[in-house]
Protein backbone atom coordinates (compact mmCIF):
# COMPACT_ATOMS: atom_id res chain seq x y z
CA UNK A 1 0.00 0.00 0.00
CA UNK A 2 1.24 3.41 -0.81
CA UNK A 3 1.87 6.12 1.76
CA UNK A 4 -0.22 8.65 1.38
CA UNK A 5 0.63 11.98 -0.38
CA UNK A 6 0.55 15.34 0.92
CA UNK A 7 -1.04 18.15 -0.93
CA UNK A 8 -0.39 21.64 -1.47
CA UNK A 9 -3.65 23.10 0.30
CA UNK A 10 -3.57 25.65 -2.36
CA UNK A 11 -3.31 23.33 -5.13
CA UNK A 12 -6.25 21.08 -3.11
CA UNK A 13 -8.69 24.23 -2.75
CA UNK A 14 -8.08 25.11 -6.19
CA UNK A 15 -8.95 22.21 -7.71
CA UNK A 16 -12.93 22.01 -5.99
CA UNK A 17 -14.83 24.43 -8.11
CA UNK A 18 -16.90 26.10 -5.48
CA UNK A 19 -13.50 26.88 -3.32
CA UNK A 20 -11.97 28.08 -6.75
CA UNK A 21 -14.51 30.64 -7.35
CA UNK A 22 -14.20 31.81 -3.91
CA UNK A 23 -10.16 32.64 -3.95
CA UNK A 24 -10.46 34.37 -7.14
CA UNK A 25 -13.22 36.03 -5.72
CA UNK A 26 -11.43 36.99 -2.49
CA UNK A 27 -8.25 37.90 -4.94
CA UNK A 28 -10.31 40.49 -6.76
CA UNK A 29 -11.45 41.90 -4.01
CA UNK A 30 -8.05 42.22 -2.26
CA UNK A 31 -6.94 44.12 -5.80
CA UNK A 32 -10.27 45.97 -5.52
CA UNK A 33 -9.55 47.44 -1.49
CA UNK A 34 -5.46 48.09 -2.58
CA UNK A 35 -7.02 50.39 -5.74
CA UNK A 36 -9.29 51.92 -3.11
CA UNK A 37 -6.77 52.87 -1.05
CA UNK A 38 -4.58 53.94 -3.31
CA UNK A 39 -7.42 56.47 -4.61
CA UNK A 40 -8.22 57.55 -0.74
CA UNK A 41 -4.69 57.16 0.85
CA UNK A 42 -6.14 58.68 4.06
CA UNK A 43 -9.23 56.71 4.37
CA UNK A 44 -8.93 52.83 6.36
CA UNK A 45 -11.78 51.74 4.61
CA UNK A 46 -12.00 48.30 3.70
CA UNK A 47 -13.99 46.11 0.83
CA UNK A 48 -16.71 44.23 1.64
CA UNK A 49 -18.17 43.29 -1.21
CA UNK A 50 -18.39 44.77 -5.28
CA UNK A 51 -21.54 42.91 -7.15
CA UNK A 52 -23.70 44.49 -9.99
CA UNK A 53 -21.18 47.52 -10.04
CA UNK A 54 -21.88 48.60 -6.81
CA UNK A 55 -19.26 48.79 -4.42
CA UNK A 56 -19.56 48.06 -0.61
CA UNK A 57 -16.91 49.80 1.52
CA UNK A 58 -16.74 49.25 5.46
CA UNK A 59 -15.19 50.91 8.29
CA UNK A 60 -15.01 50.95 12.30
CA UNK A 61 -17.12 53.85 12.78
CA UNK A 62 -20.42 54.84 11.02
CA UNK A 63 -19.22 58.86 10.97
CA UNK A 64 -17.34 57.59 8.40
CA UNK A 65 -20.51 56.79 6.04
CA UNK A 66 -20.84 60.58 5.47
CA UNK A 67 -17.30 60.92 4.07
CA UNK A 68 -18.00 58.03 1.45
CA UNK A 69 -20.86 59.75 0.50
CA UNK A 70 -19.13 63.09 0.05
CA UNK A 71 -16.03 61.06 -1.87
CA UNK A 72 -18.36 58.90 -3.55
CA UNK A 73 -17.82 61.20 -7.09
CA UNK A 74 -14.42 60.98 -6.93
CA UNK A 75 -13.82 57.40 -5.78
CA UNK A 76 -15.92 55.66 -8.91
CA UNK A 77 -13.86 58.11 -11.11
CA UNK A 78 -10.69 56.86 -9.90
CA UNK A 79 -11.72 52.94 -9.75
CA UNK A 80 -12.81 53.87 -13.47
CA UNK A 81 -9.49 54.15 -14.33
CA UNK A 82 -8.77 51.38 -13.19
CA UNK A 83 -10.46 49.34 -15.01
CA UNK A 84 -13.15 48.99 -12.45
CA UNK A 85 -16.92 49.51 -13.18
CA UNK A 86 -18.06 51.22 -10.17
CA UNK A 87 -21.64 52.97 -9.95
CA UNK A 88 -22.79 53.37 -6.84
CA UNK A 89 -20.57 53.13 -3.15
CA UNK A 90 -22.53 51.97 -0.13
CA UNK A 91 -21.29 52.02 3.41
CA UNK A 92 -21.64 49.09 6.12
CA UNK A 93 -20.31 49.91 9.54
CA UNK A 94 -18.14 46.68 10.65
CA UNK A 95 -18.19 47.26 14.57
CA UNK A 96 -15.69 45.32 16.24
CA UNK A 97 -15.46 43.38 19.19
CA UNK A 98 -14.64 45.25 22.23
CA UNK A 99 -11.35 44.99 23.69
CA UNK A 100 -11.11 42.79 26.95
CA UNK A 101 -12.11 44.41 29.77
CA UNK A 102 -9.57 45.56 32.08
CA UNK A 103 -9.77 43.24 35.33
CA UNK A 104 -10.86 45.51 38.62
CA UNK A 105 -9.40 44.50 41.83
CA UNK A 106 -12.25 43.69 44.74
CA UNK A 107 -12.12 46.59 47.05
CA UNK A 108 -11.15 46.20 50.19
CA UNK A 109 -12.76 48.02 53.44
CA UNK A 110 -10.99 51.03 54.65
CA UNK A 111 -9.37 50.00 58.10
CA UNK A 112 -10.05 50.96 61.63
CA UNK A 113 -7.99 54.11 61.28
CA UNK A 114 -9.32 55.34 58.01
CA UNK A 115 -12.64 55.16 60.15
CA UNK A 116 -11.62 56.89 62.91
CA UNK A 117 -10.52 59.71 60.70
CA UNK A 118 -13.67 59.58 58.95
CA UNK A 119 -15.32 59.93 62.37
CA UNK A 120 -13.54 62.73 63.43
CA UNK A 121 -13.91 64.58 60.44
CA UNK A 122 -17.61 63.77 60.21
CA UNK A 123 -17.79 65.98 63.78
CA UNK A 124 -15.45 68.88 62.56
CA UNK A 125 -17.25 69.39 59.27
CA UNK A 126 -20.47 72.31 59.43
CA UNK A 127 -21.91 71.36 56.21
CA UNK A 128 -25.08 69.42 57.06
CA UNK A 129 -24.93 67.13 53.94
CA UNK A 130 -21.64 65.91 54.28
CA UNK A 131 -21.50 65.77 58.24
CA UNK A 132 -24.47 63.41 57.45
CA UNK A 133 -22.79 61.44 54.61
CA UNK A 134 -19.39 61.00 56.71
CA UNK A 135 -21.10 59.72 59.68
CA UNK A 136 -23.01 57.39 57.24
CA UNK A 137 -19.93 56.27 55.57
CA UNK A 138 -18.37 56.04 58.88
CA UNK A 139 -21.25 53.70 60.59
CA UNK A 140 -20.84 51.57 57.23
CA UNK A 141 -17.28 50.40 57.78
CA UNK A 142 -17.50 50.27 61.27
CA UNK A 143 -17.38 47.26 62.86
Amino acid sequence: MKPPRSRNLLSWLTAEPAFARLGEQASRLAALEADVRRALPGLALTVVAFEHKQLVVGASHASMAAKVRQIEPTLIAALGRQGWAVEKVRFKPLFRAPAASIARRDKTAPGADAVAHITDLSQSVEHPGLKDALARLAARHSG
